[in-house]
């Protein structure tokens, strides 16, 4: 949940708050390893047409050097920022060190890579992307923050944010599902609201859908 919408089409959305959850008696998937309380679930599906291959795709999600060239829609500032002012791909924690964007090859199950971004308004926070699944036609990545997400106060401590992206072929088109999780390591501030979530993850199906990613309508303006 929810289902896919049409090819091409304006993509579907669902939220999910902790009570939602509590009453549907939801428990995550064991795949993504989610431990814990779920405080907000946010999910998006999609489906859209590209020329480019799997590994062509998984190379625009995993380039987060461009991350200041795709754009979301800010709901506090009601304007379109960048995913990061900066962003560079590390060996860890130390943010100090600067590696190249991973390529297709590199993004090996069981393994994956660290990057850091730099915002305007949370300061420096080092993420983990795990490789879950990558096979011709698929791929899992799940994304994780190592160090706290602050602003003025800390929104998410060590784990308390994780995005899951599944990319998978369908024919002549291709279908992306997205989910979002603030765990129980989350401020009660950072699960006031679905739209921030629900706004970078369409960043990321504009990028893979090569649809200008600040282009109006956001996907959810409030």
């Amino acid at each position: 949940m929810p289902g896919y919408g049409a090819v091409g089409g304006v993509p579907i959305a669902t939220a999910w708050s902790s009570r939602d959850l509590k009453r549907e008696h939801w428990r995550p998937p064991a795949c993504l390893d989610w431990q814990g309380e779920s405080k907000l679930v946010v999910a998006l599906a999609a489906r859209f047409r590209s020329s480019l291959t799997l590994d062509q795709l998984a190379e625009q999600i995993t380039s987060v050097s461009r991350y200041n060239s795709v754009y979301y829609w800010a709901v506090t500032r009601q304007e379109w920022r960048p995913l990061a002012a900066e962003a560079w791909v590390t060996d860890g924690p130390d943010t100090s060190v600067r590696r190249a964007d991973p390529l297709a090859s590199a993004l090996v199950p069981s393994r994956g890579f660290y990057y850091v971004e730099q915002g305007s308004v949370v300061g420096r926070v080092v993420y983990r992307v795990r490789v879950l699944q990558h096979t011709s036609d698929r791929l899992v990545l799940q994304t994780d923050n190592v160090t706290p997400i602050s602003a003025v106060t800390t929104l998410f401590e060590p784990g308390g944010l994780s995005i899951a992206s599944f990319l998978r072929r369908e024919g002549d088109a291709w279908s992306l599902y997205g989910i979002t999780r603030a765990g129980a390591q989350a401020s009660p501030l950072a699960v006031t609201s679905s739209s921030p979530y629900l706004n970078r993850m369409d960043a990321m199906r504009r990028l893979l859908s090569g649809i200008k990613t600040d282009q109006d309508p956001p996907l959810a303006p409030l």
